[in-house]
């Protein structure tokens, strides 16, 4: 463990552990899980850099609370100079490494529904955030031209086709921006869902991130899972969203694609691919007169 987390630590106790360290994907810095006294248990962190840190830190003391009781970490301890916290651990695996009986699954989603509902609400009244058509095209043209030697042309060209013109305007909330089961903590004696990972929490559209991948990575080829998430958020998403989630994912996997080749991260290659694959279904469907929502 680096010596900035020891010294983190060293201003919260005299005793501990480091039990366990925990390799994030795509050369990512490592988690580190520490015991200390009484059965008391850590999670600590140093931030890849500046704006990870300051994101996570801010979540913690502004947002999280909004999720309930013991529905998310709490921050101990943090250190902006060494971009390190040191966060309490929550009960459960991570939803992504288990193979829960239906019943269970449908449950874990909706309850991912509710605490997302929840966490959006935690910044209210936030001005809308309209993308101007200058910076949308820069941006897309730029992943388009990195993607090129990774994407297939058809492929290539359904996405030109989805970001052709900017996502509508739409409310900022308080987006946890990676909101997907490996950061869902299953509790499978208390049946209960707990929150993680808060270094991209921002105030952004719901549909920029939170909505974009969790749909068309996992939700589009699960209706039973689709229909139990936005059961637990509340509502369906408006046909503005939809039209924003799908041209966020088209960038989004062409991002993902490439950062995830650079990176070594498997894993996220094989997500974009799905997101790719998501997309040119529910467009297929589209042209053709199916729903697509």
């Amino acid at each position: 463990m680096p010596s900035a987390l020891h010294q983190l630590m060293g201003s919260v106790t005299d005793t501990y552990t480091v039990v366990a360290e925990h390799p994030r994907p795509g050369r990512r810095p490592s988690l580190w899980e520490i015991d200390g006294l009484y059965g008391t248990r850590w999670f600590a962190k140093q931030h890849a850099g500046p704006k990870l840190h300051r994101r996570e830190v801010d979540a913690y003391r502004k947002w999280t609370v909004f999720l309930g009781a013991d529905r998310a970490p709490e921050l101990t301890a943090s250190d902006a100079e060494t971009r390190t916290i040191l966060v309490t651990a929550v009960p459960g695996r991570s939803l992504d490494m288990l193979r829960l009986p239906a019943e269970q699954e449908r449950n874990a989603y909706e309850q991912a529904g509710e605490l997302l509902a929840r966490h959006h609400a935690a910044a209210a009244d936030e001005p809308t955030a309209d993308v101007t058509e200058e910076v949308w095209d820069a941006t897309a043209a730029k992943l388009l031209d990195g993607a090129a030697s990774h994407v297939p042309d058809h492929e290539i060209a359904m996405v030109r086709a989805l970001v052709k013109e900017a996502p509508p305007p739409l409310p900022q909330v308080a987006a946890h921006g990676d909101y997907m089961p490996k950061n869902w903590m299953w509790d499978e004696t208390e049946q209960r869902l707990r929150i993680i990972d808060f270094e991209r929490a921002e105030l952004q559209p719901a549909a920029r991130r939170d909505f974009s991948r969790l749909r068309y990575r996992i939700l589009l080829q699960r209706p039973d899972l689709l229909a139990a998430f936005h059961h637990g958020y509340g509502r369906q998403l408006t046909e503005d969203e939809l039209t924003a989630c799908r041209a966020y994912a088209a960038l989004d996997a062409l991002d993902s694609l490439s950062w995830g080749i650079t990176h070594h991260d498997i894993g996220l290659v094989d997500e974009a691919h799905t997101m790719l694959e998501n997309l040119r279904q529910e467009t297929g469907a589209r042209m053709w007169g199916g729903c697509g929502s």
